[in-house]
């Protein structure tokens, strides 16, 4: 009867309940980090999409030598600057200052995912325009990122007067190293 019984090996009710709540445990506290880390990186991968819009239209401004130089403005239909959030999406777009007909969108972003909110802060809502030496003669232009945890996880996109754009590195505070606060 002993041999048999050996023959046999598995886990018994007490084993199988015990790894089922240890198991249970580790989800609970995984799942609420796991949705943290994913917010984080949602708001740090807009700010840089935002930085790398701006960097672009500020290098084609250089590059094109244009008199209009280079827009970055919010579009929802990613065709055409408009009033709309910036939320909807943005566009870099190049105005020929001879013929409308030859305008260009460079590059279009579309809208952003989640429930984040993107705010012009400072310098005009409508967008910023780069001029052909790099310059960005509306700046200082700061645009702030905030989610649903408020203005402890906000980031902030600036744009200097030289043109230089730069994104908070730590969450919460401004380029400057201000704390932020959200609408």
């Amino acid at each position: 009867m002993m041999a048999a019984m050996k023959l046999h090996r598995g886990f018994t009710l007490i084993e199988l309940l015990v790894s089922l709540t240890v198991a249970g445990i580790l989800f609970a506290i995984a799942i609420p980090a796991f949705n943290s880390f994913v917010m984080n990186d949602r708001d740090t991968s807009q700010a840089n999409s935002l930085v790398g819009s701006l960097s672009y239209a500020r290098s084609e401004a250089v590059k094109r030598a244009s008199p209009n130089g280079i827009t970055v403005c919010p579009s929802a239909s990613g065709t055409a600057c408009d009033a709309g959030p910036w939320t909807e999406g943005w566009i870099v777009i190049y105005i020929d200052p001879i013929t409308a007909a030859n305008t260009s969108v460079l590059q279009a972003v579309p809208a952003l995912s989640g429930t984040n909110t993107v705010t012009p802060v400072a310098g005009p809502a409508t967008g910023i325009t780069f001029n052909s030496n790099g310059t960005a003669p509306a700046a200082p232009f700061t645009l702030r990122i905030c989610d649903r945890r408020g203005a402890a996880f906000a980031r902030q996109v600036e744009v200097n007067l030289t043109g230089r754009v730069a994104a908070s590195q730590k969450p919460g505070f401004s380029v400057s190293g201000a704390a932020l606060a959200c609408p």
